[in-house]
């Protein structure tokens, strides 16, 4: 079985079809683990139970390119809601009394501007690192903040863009020295050191990171 908490659900846990073993037993072993899990969710939970209009953001960051807007609910007559950036706004605009509709069309502009963002950095980021990837995509990944696959495929996470940008670019260096090494052996860290000196300290930041995403971000 395994025991996962997120912002929206809390804790969940997955039984394998099949499996006759108490999961309460289980669940009791690991209560010290999953109640410092749910405090650390505790405020966003706190939203996703409020319903999609506390979710509804009025102003928008996205440290990894130093930009921020303040967001503008405007209604239409559009039979889609939708979101872009209007000069110094990010507005939405269409059906605003819809929060989840709202809440879908700044999704899909998170999708857009992540990719406007962080595939471009991606590939000054190898540049500089003088290696080379197949190819990269930008994924609404729900784990996971970065991968590569042994075709040399890195996948990043569309939430990165809510990290700051050191942050951002040692991530791209881990994956990137995947391409190199494609485990966690003592080799890869050798590669990564050589790539990114404070790669310890940055992965030791990461393992926090997932606080600084907004809850109308997540999935």
């Amino acid at each position: 079985m395994r025991l996962t908490v997120t912002p929206r659900d809390g804790l969940v846990v997955v039984v394998p079809k099949g499996w006759l073993g108490d999961p309460n037993a289980i669940v009791a072993q690991k209560q010290a683990w999953a109640s410092r899990a749910l405090e650390r969710v505790a405020d966003k939970h706190a939203l996703f139970a409020a319903g999609p209009d506390a979710l509804l953001p009025d102003r928008v960051d996205l440290p990894a390119c130093s930009a921020s807007w303040p967001v503008e609910y405007r209604t239409t007559d559009s039979a889609r809601t939708s979101a872009r950036v209007l000069g110094g706004l990010l507005v939405v605009s269409g059906n605003v009394a819809d929060a989840s509709a709202c809440l879908e069309a700044l999704r899909r502009w998170l999708d857009r501007e992540a990719r406007a963002v962080l595939l471009p950095t991606l590939a000054a980021v190898a540049s500089e690192a003088d290696i080379e990837y197949a190819s990269a995509r930008v994924r609404n990944q729900r784990s996971r903040w970065g991968s590569c696959s042994a075709r040399g495929t890195i996948s990043l996470s569309r939430n990165l863009v809510f990290l700051p940008e050191h942050l951002v670019r040692a991530l791209m260096l881990h994956e990137l020295a995947h391409i190199r090494v494609m485990d966690h052996s003592r080799r890869f860290w050798d590669v990564l050191g050589a790539l990114d000196p404070s790669a310890h300290e940055h992965r030791s930041q990461m393992r926090g990171a997932s606080r600084l995403v907004p809850a109308w971000a997540e999935a």
